[in-house]
């Protein structure tokens, strides 16, 4: 009876664990864009941060949810991609209300008459959800035309794991080029690192697909690349960057 109970006991341990790592996988990844967010409310100045940081976490997550009807991986996943396409519309939202206050335009440039070079550099909040819910317009058809053809599906989980490798090159390049990270919440990049290293052990111990294995490596090489940039660029007078 002894030996039955501390099964239990175990069973029930273990399962709290694996509890408490898929909440942390959920919820971990948003704290860095909280804190970012809450930077760009209180200077009321977007800095540093590059929006294209949102399109890259947008397209990814679209993609990975479309991936989630054939592979059905985790749904700590899952949910994770719901609340992060929440959390960097809000953050997109904040971005263009504070661009716009600062640039006075008398034609709003728009996703509907934009030329290609000013893609994702529009005005208004509601080009960007035009391109997101035409690109899943576009991805939803192409997935009912394929969907007995599995080598579709591995494209659809490569491009969305190709597409968040990159997540850290646009704020890379863009604090390479302005040799800057005022603005940038240090919150944000520690949370890139610690959780893409918590992800990546994730995806091994959870035997998810190789593409999140290897978009997690990747990862884990640009946010050394950007912290590196950090350490030199906050050096200046003047140019930290923010908890």
């Amino acid at each position: 009876m002894e030996f039955v109970q501390f099964d239990d006991l175990i069973r029930y341990g273990s399962q709290l664990a694996d509890f408490a790592l898929n909440i942390g996988f959920v919820l971990g990844p948003l704290i860095g864009y909280v804190a970012q967010y809450q930077l760009i409310k209180s200077q009321k100045s977007v800095g540093s941060f590059s929006i294209d940081v949102c399109a890259i976490l947008l397209f990814a997550n679209l993609l990975r949810i479309v991936f989630w009807y054939e592979k059905r991986f985790e749904n700590a996943l899952l949910y994770q991609s719901i609340l992060m396409i929440m959390m960097q519309i809000e953050l997109l939202r904040s971005c263009l209300t504070i661009m716009n206050k600062s640039v006075l335009k008398a034609k709003p440039d728009s996703f509907f008459d934009s030329p290609l070079n000013k893609f994702w550099r529009w005005s208004q909040l509601n080009s960007y959800i035009a391109c997101l819910i035409t690109f899943l317009i576009f991805v939803l058809l192409s997935s009912y035309l394929n969907l007995a053809n599995p080598q579709y599906w591995e494209i659809i989980g490569f491009l969305s794991c190709a597409i968040e490798a990159t997540l850290g090159l646009p704020q890379a390049i863009k604090n390479h080029s302005a040799k800057s990270v005022k603005g940038l919440s240090y919150a944000m990049i520690g949370s890139w690192f610690l959780g893409d290293a918590f992800k990546t052990f994730y995806f091994i111990v959870k035997n998810q697909p190789a593409q999140f294995v290897m978009c997690g490596v990747i990862q884990l090489s640009v946010d050394i690349w950007i912290m590196l940039q950090i350490a030199v660029f906050s050096s200046k007078k003047g140019d930290l960057a923010e908890i």
